[in-house]
């Protein structure tokens, strides 16, 4: 395999077309396609930003050395999941249902900020800060009272250091009702930064709830004694 077919292969793996790869080199698309098909090569320090956006050696990229161990199929799965924290045996979480990464971490990191707690809401807002975010039990009773302190108004940090689909599972999961949630990228400010910066991406979907809930059993109950009346 010479060096180019790598960098195809690289990238590929690393899920990035031609031009979200320019995009992080400032170079066009044009550029990696000329790379990749062997018509032309990128100057040393370009490379350089290569590995390191591609999570490969230099070694590998250009001379295609410890291939078995340096290139992007030799990625080892952290033992631990990216949103709560505990120890991952399978390919899913456990504890939050979080899918175990299959590629390195690439792009960007982002922080999770809240406020706004409902106030009937605090037992459900402690389950689900221990279920998908690795809080202990006394730590969410903690933070919620904080939130509660705060006069509902003061954005929290929730979690950082996150990869964008682990923000994104967190957001989905955790109970919108409950809590006012903000996405942020993470740059490594300090925690008062990020309670300032705005939203860094839409939120996602929450998944529907299993059930039809309390209201929804008292409605169904009300609807099956208006049609036993008419009988």
């Amino acid at each position: 395999m010479e060096w180019n077919d790598r960098l195809a292969a690289a990238r590929k793996a690393a899920g990035l077309s031609q031009e979200q790869l320019g995009e992080r080199l400032d170079v066009t698309r044009q550029a990696v396609s000329k790379w990749e098909s062997g018509q032309a090569t990128p100057d040393v320090l370009t490379a350089a930003r290569l590995c390191e956006v591609l999570h490969i050696s230099a070694d590998y990229l250009l001379l295609g050395k410890n291939e078995a161990s340096s290139g992007p199929e030799a990625y080892t799965p952290p033992d631990t999941c990216p949103c709560c924290g505990r120890e991952v045996p399978g390919s899913i979480c456990p504890a939050c249902g979080y899918p175990k990464p299959e590629q390195p971490p690439r792009g960007p990191q982002y922080a999770i900020l809240v406020s706004n707690l409902s106030w009937s809401g605090s037992q459900l807002a402690e389950e689900d800060l221990v279920r998908y975010c690795g809080f202990s039990k006394a730590d969410a009773a903690a933070f919620v009272q904080q939130m509660k302190e705060d006069n509902y108004g003061t954005r929290l940090l929730l979690r950082r250091g996150l990869t964008d689909t682990a923000a994104q599972w967190i957001a989905s999961h955790i109970r919108r009702q409950l809590f006012s949630i903000r996405i942020v990228e993470d740059c490594g400010e300090s925690e008062d930064t990020l309670r300032t910066k705005a939203s860094a991406m839409e939120l996602p979907a929450s998944p529907p709830k299993s059930g039809i809930g309390f209201w929804g059993v008292v409605g169904a109950v009300i609807v099956a004694l208006l049609i036993l009346s008419l009988f």
